[in-house]
């Protein structure tokens, strides 16, 4: 099972119009503005206060497993981030894009390029999102995508979504010559 320890990371991903690539320090401008604009982050649970500011300024984008810069493909300007982590114990994919890129599909392009990654790639049985339950738009695309709601919960002081997309079914799992 390959893991945020493998050394194969940075991993570049394409789609018709995306590049979705590790950050870079051209990057750094919108990264912060995505982090601390009102209305872009207020369902990653709010704009970062000052301090925060000041560290996401200061700090190294870095070459981290599961962090990526959702790019435009042909000029390879930041549009957005998407993530995969492991912080819940389950594969979790969360994504947010600068307010002037949303409503253009780009990040349900982005969402099934890194599926197709995961699937490809990870031997996890599913991934899992956990999204406001008052961002209808999203809420809405995840399950455009595939994505099924598996529990509420309460986190951040709001109601949320835990969603859950299987990558793998049981029969390709035991399929699986290494296994």
């Amino acid at each position: 099972m390959r893991r945020e320890q493998e050394p194969y990371w940075p991993v570049r991903l394409r789609t018709e119009r995306l590049h979705i690539r590790e950050p870079g320090e051209a990057d750094r401008g919108d990264y912060v503005r995505l982090m601390t604009d009102p209305s872009a982050s207020r369902y990653l649970g709010g704009a970062v206060n000052f301090g925060s500011r000041q560290a996401l300024e200061l700090s190294p984008l870095g070459n981290t497993w599961g962090a990526w810069i959702i790019a435009h493909g042909a000029t390879d300007h930041m549009l957005g981030i998407a993530n995969l982590s492991y912080d819940r114990g389950e594969l979790e994919i969360n994504y947010a894009l600068l307010p002037e890129f949303v409503g253009h599909g780009y990040a349900r392009e982005a969402v099934e390029r890194i599926i197709e990654f995961a699937k490809e790639q990870l031997d996890e049985p599913s991934m899992i999102a956990v999204v406001q339950a008052s961002n209808k738009r999203s809420v809405e695309q995840l399950k455009r995508i595939g994505f099924r709601v598996r529990r509420g919960l309460e986190e951040f002081g709001s109601q949320q979504l835990l969603m859950e997309y299987p990558l793998h079914t049981g029969a390709e799992r035991s399929s699986d010559p290494e296994e």
